[in-house]
């Protein structure tokens, strides 16, 4: 559809009514596939869409642009539609409340709302605990503990194998961190003790809590996933062998299995797919916005270009024949998407145009574009002092 189409669609179509309500990000809270019966993707009925519903002409009027240096290569076609959004030159305030966890080449930052910054220490991989009140990290062959506030270590171990993908439980005050040590997982107390080892043979997957339990999955190298209670170490349930497994991610009672080109989502080991797509492109990441919109990172490599779309059907029924909606494009690379903790924001790490963007969750189906908020010259802020320029920076998770 090029432009003129576009054009000639917007001002024959009307907005449908709002519709399809649920909640959950598909990294912190559990609504979305608790409440609704996930269906296959799709994008290949939007044809069949055109033909009967006048609905399928919105996919291409909610795009959002940032056409700012150096992002000028985002698609000029759509720019009339959108206008354009200035950046900020430095990550000077976040659009909602909560701290960022950012894990750049320096080590782990802690952003706060008003744009204050604290470096926490020289370590790799990090992510928050329940409440945001620490941050557990690894480096080399060590699992430390520090505080968030003031980067004061609270407690460490040492393994003999390079510690990898920790992730901290939720479950009250009795929580539990789960890591990877070379191919062996191990789960220690929120107290740095005792530790033990879960499981031998693990794939080089980060392990996934259910909310607020003691419920851990994890890939196999064999390509299954178990889900297991760690205290107990009962196996509760496993999934059949998925191919190529990269991310796992609790939704309620539900586990969602991704890997590079689809979404299964398992409840007691029963598959559903809910996303796939198209031969040759690579699904880069997935969240799931405000009000109960899935956005997906899709990944073009022929054309080496990420699209984003918003998907509102997750259940069964006339759904089937709504299209999922371009919400942006842009060259490179997108993807690191991690929504505020109230879930009306959502990021998005642009590396081609060294970038962060925020983007406003709209309602379903989108009635306005969402705001746009962006952030240039990330990789420099978050490592100050690399002349090498360093790696580019990545949202590990937004906390209250």
């Amino acid at each position: 559809m090029n432009e003129s189409e576009i054009r000639r669609a917007l001002r024959g179509v009307a907005v449908p009514d709002e519709a399809l309500s649920a909640e959950r990000s598909w990294r912190v809270v559990s609504a979305a596939f608790e409440s609704r019966e996930p269906v296959r993707w799709t994008r290949r009925h939007r044809g069949l869409v055109v033909a009967f519903a006048g609905a399928a002409l919105l996919a291409a009027a909610v795009l959002v642009a940032v056409l700012t240096p150096p992002g000028q290569a985002v698609v000029d076609r759509f720019r009339d539609a959108v206008g354009r959004t200035p950046s900020q030159p430095a990550l000077v305030r976040l659009p909602a409340p909560g701290r960022l966890l950012v894990n750049s080449s320096a080590g782990p930052w802690v952003v706060h709302e008003d744009g204050s910054k604290r470096l926490l220490g020289a370590y790799g991989d990090a992510s928050w605990s329940p409440r945001g009140l620490y941050v557990v990290a690894a480096e080399g062959q060590h699992l430390v503990a520090v505080d968030a506030e003031t980067g004061e270590v609270r407690w460490s171990l040492a393994r003999t194998l390079p510690v990898r993908d920790p992730r901290w439980s939720g479950g009250g005050l009795d929580t539990r961190i789960a890591y990877r040590a070379g191919s062996e997982l191990h789960v220690v107390a929120g107290d740095g003790s005792p530790d033990a080892v879960l499981a031998e043979g693990v794939a080089p997957v980060a392990p996934a809590w259910k909310p607020d339990s003691h419920v851990l999955a994890y890939a196999a190298g064999d390509g299954r996933v178990h889900v297991v209670d760690v205290d107990s170490r009962r196996q509760l349930w496993r999934t059949r062998t998925v191919k190529g497994v990269r991310e796992l991610a609790f939704s309620g009672n539900r586990l969602a299995v991704s890997t590079s080109t689809r979404v299964i989502v398992f409840r007691r080991g029963k598959p559903t797919p809910f996303l796939e797509l198209p031969q040759g492109h690579v699904l880069l990441d997935t969240a799931i916005l405000r009000f109960g919109g899935v956005l997906y990172a899709d990944y073009d490599p022929q054309n080496d270009a990420t699209a984003l779309f918003r998907s509102d059907c997750t259940i069964t029924g006339a759904c089937r024949l709504v299209p999922d909606v371009r919400m942006f494009e842009g060259p490179g690379r997108i993807s690191n998407l991690v929504t505020s903790p109230d879930r009306a924001w959502i990021t998005a790490g642009w590396a081609a145009a060294d970038q962060f963007l925020f983007f406003e969750s709209a309602p379903s189906p989108p009635r306005r574009l969402g705001k746009v908020d962006a952030v240039s010259n990330v990789t420099a802020e978050f490592s100050p002092g690399d002349d090498a320029g360093g790696a580019f920076p990545v949202i590990a998770g937004w906390v209250p």
